[in-house]
């Protein structure tokens, strides 16, 4: 690896960096918030699923003239067989030796199956399923017979265009060959590897031991079966990481080619999620460090061909999430930044959370258990959601713009939602001027906001926390109340 100096900032730009850096800032997956969320009825949801069956005007009202958007699916399989301690998933740590291990899964997936034949009944069937995604958890815990199962459940009742996305997270340690082969004859085109880091004294740190040639034996053999996309998942910020090696990591992820690339700051909130409790807190790297490692992989990312997008992505041209940027079809949810902002979004499992655009989101219940048991006995395991507001719509819409093109341009949302945009965010124009004075925004003369590059990029939380209506004023210089991971 040909050694190269860590990018930093200008001294100048350093001292803004730190006035707004540390401090607990969400990195909005949702908007509202799953903190503003509230106890939601079975009939509740159930309605708000039926809408989903009927055209919706921006506001939310019925139009007959608009057509119901497509359709996307999420699976949460809750199951692992070891504890990484930085991961704020819903999982189950169960060894498959455990003498109910059998029992369990079995009775998690006979909900799941119910949950899903549930689900069809309430749906337009007609409607194109556009993207299926598998995540956990680690889905390649179940068997290839269990995961054909699911999927030929799944396919019985929903349209699955030929040209669907159809996706899997894999724990390289546990998938074999005979489960990457079934799930690509199954219809799976993209591949999503846990990676995180490469260093041997982090993985064991962490508890998530996983060689290189391991990862990239798991990478030849998707290539080989057919998989279109390999995606990673790295994660900067993690205890023992420095800025050195997370470059060795960089390299080694570059020369493994992958198509798509997440490149996580550590979420760092131990109060919420117990596992990193368990985490050598003494070993953090410092913001700055923290700062270096996140531009030195946007640099090196960039420069190996990659296109930075959002807040922490990157893909190749021509992946699918490249092309989506382009076409305006990009958004940010609880799996990243991923394709399909036009598709309406339904969740089965423990703790799926169901997106229904211009509607609202309903949550299950988290714990695997409790879930299984109330699908089975109640035929519904729904615990929490929020149906939205005409403001939050524009809102929401205005931080998938931000979070995806890291722009907001006010004509678009006056010609999608009839508002005058200087006067609807008059109070968040206002406290956006101490950004553009401190260089993290441009505001132009048509009112376009375009972050800069790279501070803006850098703070684009704070930027976002102007508008989200949910927090305190100040909260884009001050930090939220609620307690969420920080910002750098």
């Amino acid at each position: 690896m040909t050694s190269q100096p860590a990018p930093s900032l200008p001294p100048r730009e350093l001292e803004i960096f730190h006035r707004y850096a540390g401090i607990s800032l969400p990195r909005h997956v949702a908007y509202p918030m799953t903190n503003w969320w509230t106890s939601l009825s079975t009939d509740r949801a159930r309605e708000m699923r039926r809408a989903s069956n009927t055209g919706r005007t921006p506001t939310g009202s019925p139009d007959s003239a608009l057509a119901p958007p497509d359709l996307s699916l999420y699976v949460h399989i809750p199951f692992c067989e070891s504890l990484c301690k930085f991961c704020g998933c819903n999982k189950v740590i169960l060894k498959k030796e455990r003498a109910d291990a059998p029992t369990r899964v079995e009775q998690f997936l006979a909900a799941l199956l119910k949950e899903i034949d549930l689900l069809a009944g309430e749906l337009e069937l007609a409607r194109p399923l556009r993207q299926l995604h598998f995540g956990g958890g680690s889905p390649t815990y179940l068997s290839a017979e269990q995961l054909t199962t699911l999927h030929e459940r799944i396919a019985g009742y929903f349209d699955i265009r030929p040209d669907a996305e159809q996706a899997v997270e894999v724990d390289p340690r546990i998938t074999t060959g005979e489960q990457l082969a079934t799930l690509r004859q199954l219809g799976f085109n993209r591949i999503s590897l846990g990676v995180q880091d490469f260093d041997p004294q982090v993985q064991q740190h962490v508890r998530r031991v996983q060689p290189i040639e391991m990862v990239r034996q798991t990478v030849e053999e998707s290539r080989r079966l057919g998989f279109h996309s390999v995606n990673f998942d790295i994660i900067f910020g993690l205890p023992y990481q420095t800025v050195e090696s997370v470059a060795r990591t960089i390299e080694q992820v570059i020369e493994l080619a992958p198509d798509r690339i997440a490149y996580y700051h550590y979420a760092q909130v131990p109060a919420k999620i117990a596992t990193q409790r368990g985490i050598d807190h003494t070993k953090l790297p410092s913001s700055d460090a923290k700062l270096q490692m996140f531009l030195m992989g946007k640099q090196r990312f960039t420069e190996a061909g990659y296109q930075f997008i959002g807040l922490d992505h990157f893909a190749r041209p021509d992946e699918a999430l490249a092309e989506s940027l382009r076409s305006g079809t990009i958004t940010r949810n609880f799996q990243g930044m991923t394709t399909g902002r036009e598709l309406d979004l339904f969740g089965v499992g423990p703790s799926a959370i169901t997106h229904i655009r211009r509607v609202g989101f309903i949550q299950n219940a988290t714990d695997s258990d409790e879930y299984a048991a109330r699908i089975l006995e109640e035929g519904s395991a729904v615990t929490r959601g929020m149906r939205l507001g005409s403001d939050d719509i524009v809102r929401q819409t205005l931080l998938e713009e931000l979070y995806g093109t890291a722009e907001v341009i006010p004509s678009r949302l006056e010609q999608r939602f009839d508002i005058r945009f200087a006067e609807y965010f008059a109070d968040e124009l206002s406290r956006l001027r101490q950004l553009e004075q401190d260089g993290i925004v441009v505001v132009s003369q048509d009112g376009r906001i375009t972050l800069t590059d790279p501070l803006g990029r850098v703070l684009m939380r704070n930027v976002a926390a102007v508008f989200d209506a949910y927090l305190e004023p100040d909260a884009y210089l001050h930090g939220a109340s609620h307690e969420y991971s920080t910002n750098a």
